[in-house]
Formats: structure tokens, sequence, C-alpha cells
């Protein structure tokens, strides 16, 4: 099964490969990503073809801490939504909480945990871990992700709170020049997790950007858009498939993935509400295609298939003959003619 994440990853990603003499298109086409993954940024790309972008990258261009500059170009900002949320949370720990609540948005493989370190009461350890079989080397995004996680805790804190220590799982990359840049922390290397060390203390530092009513405005955001464990199962697959089409991934086996049950498990939840899986894709993708063909300049057909989650305009033809009895073409020109 394949695991996703949001393309804004690949965010300054062309900029600084072109810095460090690598051609971006050409990388990109080597992991089967293009440049049109970066005109939608909430769209949805493989992880796995981030991660062996990073690490052929780094290599081609011997720009051994390509992912600490990758961290230092992008910021939170990176993260949209999840990005004010954190902002206006009350105090750091209930920031931290909401990341590992609602990181799925970014990507349903990404856990955070903050987890007191053994021994030692006053410090606590936050995690970062991939939810991914068969992990390919990925040190370029262990990198990435924790400079993103310091530049996050700092930015919310506004230099309230640095992190005391950078904990990688693998052997010193570039050189210490780019890790105290980024990460503006000591370093400790081949540990046995991916995390940064804090005060304990710092948990409870009041954030000063907190804004109460904004932050419900965006966890409410989040909510309605990507599903919240109150909301009718039926209304969380529909958000969630809505945002999977494009990528091919609105099927079944992915949505199932995403939460971490079986296929046959949702299938039976859905019934529960008297609901069908591939109807409420074929629901989906009937709605979709209206929207898509009466925009002003609407975008071409095979263009469009592919945003359905399509494989061959062919199947978009024969969908739109099933849903309103004539051809794409047709069905263009008809709902032209009512407009004007």
């Amino acid at each position: 099964m394949t695991v996703l994440v949001r393309a804004a990853s690949l965010q300054g990603y062309p900029e600084l490969a072109q810095q460090c003499g690598v051609d971006p298109r050409a990388a990109m086409r080597r992991v089967r990503l293009s440049m049109r993954n970066l005109e939608d940024v909430d769209s949805l790309i493989p992880y796995t073809a981030l991660i062996n972008l990073l690490e052929q990258t780094a290599a081609e261009s011997g720009c051994l801490d390509f992912g600490l500059r990758l961290a230092r170009q992008q910021g939170i900002g990176v993260l949209g939504q999840l990005a004010m949320l954190f902002q206006h949370a009350q105090t750091l720990g209930d920031a931290l909480q909401l990341a590992s609540h609602y990181i799925f948005v970014h990507s349903p493989a990404v856990r955070l945990a903050v987890v007191p370190v053994a021994g030692k009461t006053q410090l606590v350890d936050l995690i970062f871990a991939l939810d991914i079989p068969l992990l390919p080397q990925r040190a370029q995004t262990q990198e990435l992700s924790l400079g993103l996680i310091v530049s996050g805790i700092v930015t919310v804190s506004q230099g309230l709170v640095h992190p005391l220590l950078a904990r990688l799982p693998h052997a010193q990359m570039g050189p210490d020049s780019s890790y105290q840049s980024t990460l503006g922390c000591s370093c400790e290397f081949n540990a046995p997790v991916t995390a940064v060390r804090l005060e304990a203390a710092s948990l409870q530092q009041a954030l000063p950007a907190h804004n109460s009513q904004l932050k419900q405005f965006a966890q409410d955001y989040l909510d309605r858009q990507f599903g919240n464990p109150e909301q009718h199962f039926g209304a969380r697959i529909r958000s969630m498939v809505q945002r999977f089409l494009s990528s091919g991934m609105g099927n079944q086996a992915t949505i199932s993935q995403a939460l971490s049950i079986n296929p046959r498990t949702l299938q039976r939840r859905l019934a529960v509400e008297g609901l069908y899986f591939e109807d409420m894709v074929d629901e989906i993708r009937k709605h979709q295609f209206i929207e898509l063909v009466q925009q002003a300049v609407s975008p071409p057909f095979s263009q469009i298939a592919g945003m359905l989650g399509y494989t061959e305009t062919s199947t978009l033809n024969r969908s739109c003959m099933r849903w309103f009895g004539c051809t794409p073409s047709v069905l263009k020109r008809r709902l032209a003619v009512r407009s004007s």
C-alpha cells in the first residue's frame, strides 16, 4: 500500500536542487514525481518518492546536508492550516498535543509523541517516527523533519523555547555549521530515536500568539475537512476520499490504511449508516466532475480524468455516459448553454 504526504513537502525543492547543481525536473522524474505536483500543496504524493528524492539529490549534489537546508527554506509554514492551529494554542504542551492528534492531515504515516526521559524527570523527548513498511534509507527526511519540528517550536514560542538536544539515528551527514544553523543545539548521532529534547517545564510555556477564537477556527476547519472522532463515520470517509482522489489513492485499501482499520471493518461501519464505499466514491466523482466542467476555463478531459482518480480518459467517458447519458463534451456544451 502507498503511504502519502502533502505535496507541500516539496516546497522550495526545485530552487534548492538547482542551487546544489541538480536538475529538479530530472530528479523528480526518476522518482515518478513531476513539477505538476507543486501546483497544489494540499494534494498528496507517495511518501517514499519524497524520501528517495531527497536521498538521491543529496548524493548526486554532494550536499549531504540537503534535508537541513530544505528545512531552513520551508519553516513551519509548510504545514499550512496546521501551523495556525499550533501557533494559537495556549501552551507549548497544548500545541504539541494538537500536533500529535492532527499531524495525520500532513501525512497518515507521521507519528509524534512526547515521552519523559528515563531517570530525568525534568526532561522530555518529542519523538518523530514514520509508520511506513520497509522504509528506505531516510536520513535526509529525518533531518528535514527534525529541522521543521525545531522551527515549529521556536516559531510558536516566539523564541522563548529552544531544544536542548537533537537526536538522530544515523551518523553525521553534513558540517557542524549546518546542524547548528538549522537545529540550534547539540546533536546526538546514532541515537535510538529521531527526537528533540526539551525541558519538561517548557511544556507549560504560554504561547505569545495564543488566541482561542483563531485556534477554534483552525480546529473546526481541520475537523470539517478531514474528519474527527465525533463525526459520523460516513462523513469522515467522504472527506478523506475527496482529499485522496486526485492522487489515484481514493480506494478502500488506502483509506482503510490511513484509518488503521481492516477494509472489511470499514465497509461494515459504513453499512451501519446505510452507505457503500464504491457508491460514495462514484457520487464524489460525479459532483467533482460537474464542478470542473462548469469552470470558466475547465481543464482538458484527460486532466479531469486524473483529478478524479481515473487512469484513462475512456473510463471517465463511460462514467459520464452512466451518470448523464452523454459524453463529457456533449455535457459540457449543454451546461454552457444553460448558463448563458
